[in-house]
């Protein structure tokens, strides 16, 4: 998961650069990788009892 987030602040802070269709194709997969991100924890029982509802 660490290295997800990792992964997300870079594709932000490279895309914020550029014009605002930069943006909004960061703000995708930011949000692809939050879903990627989730679905891992929530296949784990005692990650989903906390995080998962």
């Amino acid at each position: 998961v660490f290295l997800l987030a990792v992964l997300a602040t870079a594709v932000v802070s490279f895309s914020s650069d550029r014009a605002s269709h930069g943006r909004n194709a960061a703000a995708k997969v930011f949000d692809r990788i939050a879903l990627i991100a989730t679905r891992e924890c929530c296949a784990n029982p005692q990650c989903w009892a906390k995080n998962c509802r």
